[in-house]
């Protein structure tokens, strides 16, 4: 065998030793085991530099992806919310305006009002309870007996009332329009009715000073309608009405809030209010407000067991009750019908106080109705009128 080269043992074929490799084993330094771990340690370092690099690099993407998908679902959702609120904002752009008619043109009468009564007014409470069920004409209570009584010089009923000669050998009629002042356009034709009405305004409506002086300017007399509780859970009586579920100084603050909504008037009725006006110690709590005010009641009487009225009386507050609800059913046949009872009910007692609302029927028959009143032997009158004769105040 040639040197450098030897037969294998276990093959049998001759293995060939590289030169260079004997030479380099020969001549250099022997590699050793530390620097073979040196080596792999570098190696493994470099590698994991590497990777961090990666990973950082694949956190930025993913940090970037995820920002623009949340500002891309930010504004696609803020848009969406907009259009379920608020609706589209090109609706609300101001139209520009119109020019008025050419001289000598006929002007085009302007349309009928679009919703048919205040209950079908957008985000408005329903106004009644009645729920289109009449309900029962009243007689008055059994009147106390007192003497003839002046009220005090710093009664604000007394200040407010309009001024009326009462004929006192005729029998009074008072009509009384509740819910003033959300319906305008109607709350404006009740004012065209022959005067005097009781108009009676809620205290949410819109500028309400500005409505009851209107309303005073016409000849009519003012009155506040409180919102209160209903019977039923379903009825809505509008903000800040007095519920039986209200501690007494949050009743003393809401109803303080209503009686300064506007000036101006003589009494205060109930809006709704079939649940509350049968619970005592509320009404004590309401109507302790207005007598220190020198304001009257009149208790509309939407449930039999009211105590409104024999909370008055008791504290000596000038107050009087409702007789009849003329529009509880809304057609003019049934506002006939209870113009009719009215009138009846003014013949047995001297006194008949009738409640009605801005409908169409409403202020339709009541245009047909009261100018006849006089020749019928009736006189009309506002509620102070019937407050007077009723209390004997003079």
């Amino acid at each position: 065998m040639t040197q450098g080269s030897k037969r294998s043992a276990k093959t049998g074929r001759k293995t060939t030793r590289s030169r260079k490799g004997a030479r380099g084993r020969a001549g250099g330094k022997p590699a050793t085991v530390g620097s073979r771990l040196d080596a792999v340690l570098a190696w493994l370092i470099s590698k994991g530099q590497r990777a961090r690099q990666a990973i950082a690099s694949r956190r930025t993407s993913v940090g970037l992806a995820g920002l623009t998908v949340l500002m891309i679902v930010g504004v696609g959702g803020g848009y969406f919310l907009a259009q379920l609120f608020v609706g589209n904002p090109g609706t609300r752009v101001a139209a520009p305006s119109r020019p008025g008619p050419a001289p000598g043109t006929k002007s085009t009468p302007q349309p009928a009002p679009k919703y048919a009564s205040i209950d079908e007014l957008p985000d408005l409470p329903r106004y009644t309870e009645s729920e289109g069920r009449p309900r029962p004409v009243y007689e008055d209570r059994p009147p106390v007996t007192v003497a003839a009584r002046r009220p005090t010089p710093d009664a604000t009923w007394a200040r407010n009332a309009i001024a009326f000669q009462d004929d006192r050998s005729r029998p009074l009629i008072v009509i009384v329009i509740d819910d003033m002042g959300l319906d305008r356009p109607r709350s404006r034709r009740v004012l065209d009715l022959p005067a005097p009405l009781t108009v009676s305004y809620l205290p949410y409506a819109r500028d309400l000073q500005e409505q009851a002086q209107a309303a005073r300017g016409r000849g009519h007399e003012l009155m506040l309608h409180l919102p209160m509780e209903p019977m039923s859970s379903g009825v809505d009586p509008g903000p800040n009405a007095l519920l039986t579920t209200l501690a007494e100084d949050a009743i003393r603050r809401r109803t303080v809030a209503a009686l300064e909504s506007f000036s101006g008037y003589v009494a205060v009725n109930n809006h709704m209010g079939s649940r509350f006006t049968t619970w005592r110690p509320g009404v004590e709590t309401a109507l302790k407000q207005m007598q220190a005010r020198g304001l009257a009641w009149l208790d509309s009487r939407t449930h039999a067991q009211s105590v409104g009225g024999l909370v008055a009386e008791e504290l000596g507050m000038p107050h009087v009750d409702r007789h009849v609800f003329l529009d509880d059913v809304d057609s003019s046949d049934n506002v006939r019908q209870q113009l009719a009872e009215t009138e009846r009910v003014a013949r047995r007692q001297g006194v008949a106080i009738a409640i009605g609302h801005p409908h169409d029927a409403t202020i339709k028959e009541l245009a047909e109705w009261l100018p006849g009143l006089r020749a019928k032997g009736f006189i009309q009158g506002p509620v102070s009128v019937a407050i007077k004769r009723r209390g004997r105040w003079e």
